[in-house]
């Protein structure tokens, strides 16, 4: 079963409703008690507002519960690959580097978050329609970000990275850490080959790259996990389909071709034995994984 292509929503200039389900799932992980709690994002409720959205922890509960077929299987993967992200900034920063930038951020919060390195610049780049929104809710609520460089690009118009990022202040000659989270799939392979190959032409020695990517077997509906399917149609439905699928083979070889070296390849299962705690609320459905490449 091949999920139908459908007109993307952002090139109507609405602002990417992936991007708000994501933000909805690390706030509804921020309502639980803080001991089940997989990543806390306090800030992710700012960025949804009139979505509804659990009050208490008890409602959170109730949440998952009534949830559980349908969005309990992402939890992880959202969740978990921004942990992983994040331990790899820390290492990469530990290590002198002073640079981030975030490939397709959304409404990410880890410039708000992570506050504890004054000197380390940011740039978040993102397709202008949802880069738009985000940014309009900051102000709404009063927050300034001036660590930040806004970058408005749309990858599937061919728009030229290097160029934007360097518009935007960012060194290509010095080492950078590079999360780009919950975009490949939504990419077409093309795009997705032209991004990376670009990325290796930006990362300097020293440079680290996070990228997750959704299983082949999504894409042409032979996975075995029903959610995933469900979740494929749906988001197909709302103008924003599944069209990049990879395997871990494939995902290495197409590090390998950008001249990263893949350092570490995660599935769902290993970043829940990871990060996910003795006891983790979410499912272990093994449809995505991460990829951690360095450039040396």
């Amino acid at each position: 079963m091949l999920i139908p292509h459908q007109p993307s929503r952002m090139k109507s200039g609405l602002a990417s409703n992936t991007a708000q389900l994501t933000a909805r799932i690390r706030a509804v992980d921020a309502a639980l008690e803080p001991g089940r709690r997989l990543l806390a994002d306090q800030y992710a409720r700012l960025f949804i507002p009139g979505m509804q959205l659990p009050d208490s922890t008890a409602e959170a509960d109730r949440w998952l519960i009534d949830n559980a077929w349908q969005e309990g299987p992402f939890f992880a993967i959202v969740l978990l690959r921004q942990r992983c992200f994040e331990d790899m900034l820390e290492r990469a920063v530990a290590a002198g580097v002073r640079q981030a930038v975030l490939l397709g951020a959304g409404y990410d919060s880890t410039a708000l978050r992570l506050t504890g390195h004054a000197d380390l610049r940011w740039f978040e780049v993102d397709h202008p329609s949802t880069q738009a929104d985000k940014l309009a809710l900051l102000s709404q609520a009063g927050i300034d970000t001036p660590q930040v460089g806004y970058v408005p690009v749309d990858f599937e118009a061919g728009a030229a990275l290097g160029a934007a990022l360097a518009e935007a202040g960012f060194d290509a000659s010095q080492p950078c850490v590079v999360g780009w989270l919950g975009v490949t799939l939504f990419l077409r392979p093309e795009a997705f080959r032209h991004t990376l190959a670009e990325l290796s032409g930006l990362c300097a020695s020293g440079s680290t790259l996070v990228f997750d990517y959704m299983d082949q077997s999504v894409i042409d509906g032979t996975t075995p996990y029903a959610a995933a399917l469900s979740k494929a149609q749906e988001v197909g439905a709302r103008g924003e389909p599944y069209l990049t699928g990879l395997t871990p083979q494939t995902a290495d070889e197409a590090v390998r071709q950008a001249d990263f070296w893949p350092a570490e390849k995660l599935r769902i299962p290993d970043l829940l034995r990871k990060y996910g705690g003795p006891d983790p609320y979410c499912s272990a459905d093994d449809f995505m994984g991460v990829v951690v490449a360095e450039r040396d």
